[in-house]
């Protein structure tokens, strides 16, 4: 069965839900790089979160009919993967060096070597004011800043009110406003 591309999640879910293998690999093509930067807050381990994100597709596809999901599709994907996470980690003991490899703002084309070495300086700058953060605080903003989930789902994954996810965010906001400006007042 054919999908159109515009095909909003919920009508992805449902022919997923009917059998449909299309629906599973636009599910995976339009989520699993979201994902997998998600996971990588957990357990910051290529091969791992690219398995773990894999399982949750996995999983997916295997539980499809008996599935019943009311919060969205994009939350229940993140939720899961968060799942993976959390149950991967208590199986290993935590790696203590999240987010070495930073953020990638950028678009590479046609780029200088001193835009990429200015670049390069300010998310090095950007990942040490980040891991200022305090975990929730993070996560929120992660997630919806870098992710794009809104305020609602981001509640729903980290199973906190809107009202928190404001908290933590406006938080996170203040944080990273008072570190870069500490940076760029040095230098």
């Amino acid at each position: 069965m054919f999908l159109k591309e515009k095909n909003s999640d919920r009508a992805i879910f449902e022919q997923l839900k009917s059998g449909d293998p299309q629906a599973l690999t636009m599910l995976f093509n339009k989520y699993y790089q979201q994902l997998c930067r998600f996971a990588f807050c957990f357990i910051p381990e290529n091969e791992v979160i690219e398995e773990l994100t894999a399982n949750v597709f996995i999983n997916l596809w295997e539980n499809r009919k008996r599935l019943q999901i009311h919060t969205g599709i994009r939350a229940y994907l993140y939720q899961a993967v968060k799942n993976q996470a959390i149950s991967h980690l208590r199986k290993k003991k935590p790696l203590t060096h999240p987010l070495e490899d930073g953020f990638d703002f950028s678009d590479k084309k046609d780029r200088t070597p001193e835009a990429i070495y200015i670049e390069n300086e300010l998310n090095i700058e950007f990942v040490q004011a980040f891991q200022k953060l305090p975990p929730r605080a993070k996560l929120a903003f992660k997630l919806h800043r870098f992710d794009g989930l809104t305020y609602n789902e981001v509640a729903d994954i980290m199973k906190i009110s809107v009202a928190a996810v404001e908290k933590n965010i406006t938080s996170a906001l203040k944080i990273l406003h008072r570190e870069l400006a500490e940076i760029t007042q040095t230098r």
